[in-house]
């Protein structure tokens, strides 16, 4: 279970890392950390809810 949340954790990340590290300029990277982080995200709460309602 803890996998899921570093993954999510890891999600945040990649989310908010464009303007932490000030990179929100650089439009391919500024993208391609916000889809990515919000596909990861997305899919460490559904494998959460998953693993959670699993007997």
């Amino acid at each position: 279970m803890w996998q899921l949340w570093l993954t999510g954790i890891i999600g945040i990340w990649l989310f908010f890392s464009p303007w932490i590290f000030n990179f929100a300029n650089n439009t391919g990277a500024f993208w391609n950390n916000l889809i990515f982080g919000l596909i990861t995200l997305i899919l460490a709460i559904w494998a959460g809810t998953k693993a959670k309602n699993s007997p």
